[in-house]
């Protein structure tokens, strides 16, 4: 049972680590320049990814030999899972981590035609070619070394969820906070308070979420300007100590 557990949630880490490199590639070719903030969490992972590649990997392997039935089931599954994902990650954090409104045949800005398709793609790609790979890579490895391998990433896994919730909740409290005042005087400082405890992890969840809104759809343009602002005073802090 132990031993079951580590495979597949080494699977999970492997393909979810597999998603951010994707995205960050796909991400820095548009943007023609490196991106490397992907994702709420601060290891080089997506949860979602994994997750999917889970689901395919267990649901869609009996489809391996009708290609056509892979690329919709495939297709069909991630978009659901995409879906449901924004839909409780918003429900959760009261925050919407991503919108495909500005793209043609989206539905309510959670999933869209073009992602769906890649998702497919994808899922076509993982059964006939990637799954096989790692499968003979995990027939060299000894039991002992990936229960020890498959429960030290889960310890890293579920420390940086909490940390990252930890900071989700926090940002968007001082966001509320900033729309309530003029993002000066107190709530200045109370804001550089929180940033100076995690400002590389703000900085970043800011970077990774560039359409990142609340629920009502107030946005996080001015934390982000705030930002801009704070972070010189906060590096200038941090040399006034290292020089005492």
């Amino acid at each position: 049972m132990l031993y079951r557990y580590c495979v597949l949630f080494l699977l999970f880490f492997f393909y979810s680590i597999i998603g951010y490199f994707i995205e960050v590639i796909s991400v820095s070719l548009i943007a023609k320049k490196m991106v490397l903030s992907r994702g709420f969490l601060i290891g080089p992972y997506l949860p979602i990814y994994g997750v999917g590649s889970i689901i395919i990997t267990c649901f869609l392997q009996k489809y391996h030999r009708d290609l056509l039935a892979l690329f919709v089931m495939g297709t069909v599954l991630c978009s659901i899972l995409e879906y449901f994902t924004s839909y409780i990650m918003e429900k959760l954090f009261r925050l919407r981590f991503w919108d495909y409104s500005f793209k043609k045949f989206n539905l309510n800005g959670r999933i869209s035609l073009e992602n769906s398709i890649m998702f497919g793609i994808g899922g076509v790609l993982l059964i006939e070619f990637i799954n096989p790979i790692v499968k003979r890579l995990f027939m060299h490895l000894f039991p002992t070394l990936v229960i020890v391998l498959g429960l030290l990433f889960t310890f890293i896994f579920l420390i940086d969820l909490v940390v990252s919730t930890v900071v989700i909740f926090q940002l968007k409290s001082k966001v509320v906070q900033i729309e309530k005042g003029d993002a000066t005087g107190w709530v200045r400082n109370e804001v550089r308070k929180v940033l100076q405890k995690n400002v590389v992890l703000t900085n970043r969840l800011l970077n990774s979420f560039p359409h990142l809104f609340l629920q009502d759809h107030r946005s996080f343009d001015r934390m982000r300007k705030l930002l801009t602002n704070v972070m010189p005073e906060i590096h200038e802090d941090k040399s006034r100590k290292k020089e005492k």
